[in-house]
């Protein structure tokens, strides 16, 4: 962080109710609390040992500052002052504002920058508080202060947008809905809950079918209140496998015991298969409940994520799917206490993602249940998942990995790096390239777009003297990134592309070989990775078109190993873009969808126009974790802008809105609930956008 620069803001001192050490919040901090608890970072200076703090209002616990480490804490609605214990003599706090402009101003009016002018500083400044700016949002979106103000968001939003949804499809315009469970273990309480969930449901046209064990307690089918209740000898999917036969509706979906639906559950699910008649699953969000059955946060969902659904198997909570294919399927005993996710992956790797919806409003509530697997079925998940991939498939915390094999022979990468001087970050670039990556078979394409310096000739002759396999190709012209990547492919012979910036290093071996098996599989296009900031925090985990009315990357500045939201940050997922400063693009899928548009992105967009391309063509484009790089962010070019290099940027990005219309678009793989100005995908106010049901499709 860049707090050694820019300082905090220091609060005035103010008495407490007993006397000691406090200080009082600013006016503008207490406007924003009113609307809500805010998440604000603090700072001390003064103190050796960590402090307690708390405000004069609100409830919970006070926070502890440690000496030197920015904290998260939360301003209660109505607080005007901190009070802290212990605090010795001279003691000073502080917070740092958030908001763009303003800690701008602030970091040019008391930053630490000497002996530099007004303009110079003024630039100065601007580099340090964006990057600061991106490290306080980090350090506030993964703080358990920012999860509660989240919640108390979720509340505000869910009183107004859950169970709002009014349509109710006709009999006969999609086919009746039955709802399967296994009542096996749960509790009366819950099964209860759950009963007079369904009694309230604006759609009447289901059924509810709860199998249970010949021995189970009566008071489990006197809570299935309105069920019809089947008994069934075995494990759970031998009671489901029982539950199925005995359905009578077209479609089938399988309910937790545990589950409270939202009021419109039923309807929604029916009413996507009543909008799409070649829809052949659907799914919706969730709502995760405390132990007391009351709402906590939301799980929004992306549309249909094939390699997310293999990590995770996350729509297996709450999807439908014809009652036919239901049963033609079947419930297999030997996946276990994995039965459903068994069922519903075969099922989906079967079909093409036009007819796979998912509807991103709430509809059913579950306590518990955290991103990925339960520890008692995530192996016989990972068996499942073997068995339908034919590889090995490792365990990693709560979630899957398929290690799938890059092919024999070992396909031809063509590493097309763009470069002008600056030999020493170069070199960087091409020596632990060749010194670290275990997958050699590649070639090593340099596009020098107008080097003079000696120093990077010099390099060229050692780098192919060390990796044979290297050409050099040269361009006068001035700097346009596409056409200069575009000459690099044009002299390449290999069967995949990779573009990789020469501000990139390589620190782990097996980073190329997974892009290359990912960009192997069927359907495959596009293959990001992940890259690291030089102090070890997130730069690219993928990137989410729409953001900020153009397209960012999501969870930038956070630590290397932040799940982020729902853990995808852990695991593979299919994207709708990723950065061209390491992208793997197969030969015959750039043939097909055309290079980097030179013409009208020179600069900026051109890497999110090729990946939207590939998605418009049908083809995957894919983030992974397990292939992860350091990448010195415009060291190359440096960050400074020019008045003209910014109207060029603005007249690409009026393009690409002409073009994808990203002021408006909600990313398939994000969600309308979620916040469209936020890198850490906060709760929205209100949805930013269409809540019917949706494809991947952009």
């Amino acid at each position: 962080m860049h707090e050694t620069e820019i300082p905090p803001l220091w609060l005035k001192s103010a008495s407490t109710a007993t006397g000691g050490t406090g200080f009082a919040l600013p006016p503008v901090l207490r406007l924003r609390a009113r609307r809500g608890a805010l998440a604000i970072v603090l700072a001390g200076a003064g103190a050796d040992g960590p402090l307690s703090i708390a405000f004069d209002a609100g409830t919970g616990a006070g926070e502890t500052l440690l000496p030197g480490v920015p904290t998260v804490a939360l301003v209660p609605a109505g607080a005007t002052r901190i009070a802290v214990a212990g605090a010795p003599p001279g003691f000073r706090l502080g917070y740092y504002p958030v908001h763009k402009v303003a800690l701008k101003l602030h970091a040019f009016a008391n930053g630490r920058f000497e002996n530099l002018g007004l303009p110079r500083r003024w630039r100065a400044a601007g580099v340090a508080a964006r990057t600061l700016r991106g490290a306080l949002h980090a350090l506030v979106s993964a703080a358990p202060a920012r999860r509660q103000a989240e919640a108390a968001r979720y509340r505000a939003f869910r009183t107004r947008f859950v169970g709002d949804f009014a349509e109710v499809a006709a009999p006969g315009a999609a086919p009746r809905l039955s709802l399967l469970t296994d009542g096996g273990s749960a509790s009366p309480a819950d099964l209860a809950a759950c009963a007079a969930a369904l009694a309230v449901q604006t759609d009447r046209n289901f059924e509810w079918v709860v199998a249970l064990p010949s021995n189970a307690p009566p008071a489990l089918a006197e809570a299935a209140t309105g069920a019809r209740v089947v008994t069934a000898e075995g494990g759970p999917a031998a009671r489901l496998a029982a539950a199925l036969t005995a359905t009578e509706g077209g479609l089938v979906l399988f309910l937790d015991a545990a589950a409270r639906p939202t009021r419109d559950a039923v309807a929604l699910i029916r009413d996507a298969f009543a909008q799409h008649p070649d829809c052949a699953l659907a799914s919706a969000d969730e709502e995760r409940l405390d132990d007391e059955g009351a709402p906590l946060h939301a799980v929004y969902h992306p549309a249909f994520n094939r390699h997310l659904m293999e990590a995770s198997g996350y729509l297996r909570r709450f999807a439908a799917l014809p009652r036919a294919d239901a049963l033609r399927l079947g419930l297999d005993p030997a996946a276990g206490a994995a039965a459903v996710f068994d069922l519903l992956l075969r099922h989906a790797s079967a079909l093409p993602e036009s007819s796979i919806r998912h509807v991103p409003r709430v509809a059913v509530g579950l306590k518990g249940h955290p991103p990925g697997f339960a520890p008692e079925e995530i192996a016989a998940a990972a068996d499942a998942l073997s068995r339908l991939r034919g590889v090995e498939v490792e365990t990693i915390g709560r979630h899957l990995r398929p290690l799938y094999p890059t092919p024999a022979p070992a396909p031809l990468v063509s590493i097309v790096v763009p470069t002008r001087d600056r030999a020493a970050l170069l070199s960087v670039a091409l020596r632990s390239l060749i010194a670290v990556t275990s997958y050699r078979a590649f070639e090593i394409i340099i596009v020098d777009n107008g080097s003079v310096e000696p120093a990077t000739f010099a390099l060229f002759d050692e780098i192919k003297a060390l990796w044979p396999a290297t050409r050099v190709v040269r361009d006068d012209g001035d700097f346009n990134f596409p056409r200069i990547c575009n000459l690099g492919v044009d002299a390449a012979q290999g069967d995949m592309i990779l573009l990789l910036n020469n501000d990139v290093e390589v620190i782990e071996a097996g980073w190329l070989g997974e892009m290359v098996a990912l960009a192997s599989l069927p359907g495959a296009g596009v293959v990001g990775a992940k890259l690291l900031f030089p102090d070890r925090t997130i730069q690219h985990a993928g990137v989410i078109a729409g953001l900020f009315r153009y397209a960012d990357h999501w969870f930038a500045h956070s630590p290397a190993d932040a799940p982020g939201y729902e853990d995808r940050l852990l695991v593979r997922q299919n994207l709708s873009a990723v950065t061209a400063a390491c992208l793997l693009i197969r030969r015959d899928v750039w043939d097909a969808i055309g290079p980097l548009d030179a013409e009208r992105f020179a600069e900026d967009c051109n890497d999110i126009d090729l990946c939207l391309r590939a998605r418009r063509a049908g083809y995957d484009v894919v983030w992974t974790p397990f292939a992860t790089l350091l990448h010195y962010e415009s060291a190359s070019r440096g960050k400074k802008r020019s008045r003209e290099h910014r109207a060029r940027l603005k007249a690409q990005r009026a393009r690409m809105e002409a073009i994808w219309h990203t002021s408006t678009l909600v990313d398939p793989h994000y969600s309308p609930n979620l916040d469209r100005k936020s890198l850490f995908a906060a709760q929205a106010e209100a949805p930013e956008g269409p809540r019917g049901p949706r494809t991947g499709e952009v």
